[in-house]
């Protein structure tokens, strides 16, 4: 017996990594108090006078507040960002805003739409030059230095700008991956979805063709041999018979369903090696079978029989099968019933063609699913049924199934 895999256990970093992805909000806010944190501690160390480095403060606490909501709200957060810097270099001339400026740009990139990139990335290079030169002209330098300046303010918010564009790549692979994930799962259940839908059909078929034909012999014979008790008793005796041969038969087929249904992988008729199938070589047996039973039949074979696959060969005997079943239901058990196997060098034809109604018939039930049965088995090997009533009188099924050099 191998020995359980062993799960690898995830070290403090991944699991640090793994907390902060599961809970962005605790970590934004943390970044907004340490952006916080940094701007009062510059205003402290910039300005002397109390009353400036006081303004500074409170500057410095709401241009970071909007940090908490940048992957939320990413444009609505920047834009607060962006206009609380404006008023404090416009009418209070407070400067040291931009750390603050450069997360929101950040995350105003990364988080956005699309065209928040371009919009950002020139209001960050405006935002970093238009200061220096302001600067540079009180100071009444110019030349170099502010061109170097001004330089250095737009690679600034151009690096900004490209880790935001890499974020938001980033982002956009994991959202598809995470699509096609859906998508797969989706596909395999529907997969699943679709092969049980198919299991169940190709069990309700075989049901219904064992159970179905069982039950209209059995019923036929039971009528026949309630008018043959009251005239010929020995007659009556050997259709009782019948009807337990028949109930024999019908009970060892139930059992080969439950049987199969009991196995957990799926079968198709075609691959099904663990019990015998009855096909093409089976359809005389079943004849002299339903003639026992009291219904006038007989069968034509046309060309030379051969080998068929035991999925197309059970096609062929269920249609016989059914269609026979449907003249008792139907016709009666005194209708004349033809078959007929036609071997084509390309092509099986199988034609079952009532004479039209004889004698007493059993009601038959509603919503029968025989034909749709033939129609389905016939489809999975290419083949057709046709149905209808006759020219000369009376009901054929007609099944065609085509037949390559080899079979």
């Amino acid at each position: 017996m191998s020995a359980p895999a062993r799960v690898r256990r995830l070290s403090p970093v991944e699991r640090f990594v793994d907390a902060c992805r599961r809970h962005p909000m605790i970590v934004d806010g943390v970044l907004a108090v340490v952006v916080a944190l940094l701007g009062v501690a510059f205003a402290r160390s910039a300005y002397s006078p109390r009353a400036q480095w006081d303004e500074s403060t409170v500057v410095a606490i709401l241009a970071a507040a909007p940090i908490v909501l940048r992957r939320r709200y990413p444009i609505p957060a920047a834009a607060a960002t962006a206009v609380v810097a404006v008023i404090a270099m416009a009418a209070v001339g407070i400067r040291g805003l931009e750390l603050p400026a450069l997360v929101m740009g950040y995350s105003a990139v990364a988080y956005g739409p699309r065209w928040a990139g371009p919009l950002t990335l020139g209001v960050m290079v405006l935002g970093g030059a238009i200061p220096v030169i302001r600067a540079g002209s009180a100071m009444q330098q110019y030349g170099a230095v502010v061109v170097l300046m001004v330089g250095v303010a737009a690679l600034v918010g151009i690096c900004t700008w490209l880790a935001g564009s890499l974020r938001r790549a980033q982002r956009r692979v994991v959202e598809e991956l995470r699509e096609k994930t859906r998508l797969l799962e989706e596909g395999r259940r529907r997969e699943v979805r679709l092969e049980l839908l198919a299991e169940r059909s190709r069990i309700s078929r075989e049901v219904h063709d064992v159970v179905a034909h069982s039950l209209s012999g059995i019923i036929a014979q039971a009528d026949g041999g309630q008018y043959a008790a009251t005239r010929d008793p020995q007659r009556a005796v050997e259709v009782l018979a019948g009807i337990a041969t028949t109930g024999r038969e019908a009970l060892g087929d139930v059992r080969g369903l439950l049987s199969m249904l009991r196995d957990t992988a799926p079968v198709d008729d075609a691959d099904d090696s663990s019990r015998p199938q009855p096909g093409t070589d089976d359809v005389p047996t079943l004849v002299e079978q339903v003639r026992a039973g009291g219904l006038p039949v007989d069968i034509e074979v046309i060309g030379t029989p051969r080998p068929l696959p035991s999925g197309a060969g059970l096609t062929a005997f269920r249609v016989v099968q059914e269609s026979l079943t449907n003249v008792i239901k139907h016709a009666g058990v005194a209708a004349v019933t033809h078959v007929v196997l036609d071997w084509a060098p390309d092509e099986l034809t199988v034609r079952v063609r009532d004479e039209g109604a004889g004698g007493p018939r059993p009601t038959p039930p509603l919503g029968g699913h025989g034909l749709i049965g033939m129609r389905e088995r016939a489809a999975l090997h290419g083949g057709s049924v046709e149905t209808g009533p006759h020219p000369d009188g009376g009901f054929v099924v007609r099944l065609r199934l085509p037949l390559t050099p080899g079979e």
